[in-house]
This record gives C-alpha cells, structure tokens and sequence, in this order.
C-alpha cells in the first residue's frame, strides 16, 4: 500500500483543492489538488498543516506559507497525466525505503565522523 493511500485524508472547501494529509512520523504535509495533482512537502511542521485546514483560504494561505517555503515533489499527476496515483504508489514505497536508507546511512556517516574528531583530540 503507498503513502498517498496510507494517509489520512482531510477534505478541505477550496476552489483549489480537494483535501490534506501529514505524515507526523517523517514532517511531510500532502496537497491534493482539485485536477488530482498531490504534492508532497518535506519537513514541514504539523502547525503549518494544522493553520492550513483551518485557513479561511486554503488557497492564500499555500501562497504565503507553503509556496517557496519548503521542498517539495509531485507525487501524482492526476487524471490527466500520465503517471496516475495507483501506478505510483510502488514507486512511492521505493522512495520511502530508499528514504529511510539515506537517512541510516548519513547516521552512520555523522556517528563515524563524530568519533574520528573525538579521537583526534
């Protein structure tokens, strides 16, 4: 099962978009757009989620606090495209594993080079 899926979706009344989601666990706040578009957002705070869905504009608000402001990736292109949400949810769980590799791996890098400067002094 992928991300998008694994979320749990919050329906917002926007013109732009259809609803949210966040992943506490790894600071990521998802965007569905009404054209099927879902961004996601990387290290993004659970306030900025929460100020989202209470926002009186959602739209405004992504403008002035998301837009810009954090790393982001299109996760799926929606009907129209041509990479839609069920194809990439494997491709999602890839990204994922391969996420959480890169962050064990620069662990171990910074615990390794923690102990080369402890012994060096």
């Amino acid at each position: 099962m992928g991300v998008v899926s694994a979320v749990e979706w919050v329906p917002v009344e926007s013109g732009l978009f259809s609803s949210a989601a966040y992943r506490g666990s790894a600071r990521q706040l998802y965007l569905r757009f009404r054209d099927g578009k879902i961004y996601r957002f990387f290290d993004c705070p659970v306030t900025v989620f929460n100020e989202f869905i209470a926002a009186a504009s959602q739209g405004r608000y992504f403008s002035q606090q998301i837009r810009n402001c954090f790393r982001f990736e299109l996760v799926c292109r929606g009907s129209s495209g041509n990479r839609d949400c069920r194809s990439s949810q494997s491709s999602l769980m890839e990204q994922l594993s391969a996420s959480v590799l890169l962050a064990k791996a620069r662990a171990v890098q910074q615990c390794d080079i923690s102990q080369v400067a402890g012994s060096q002094e």
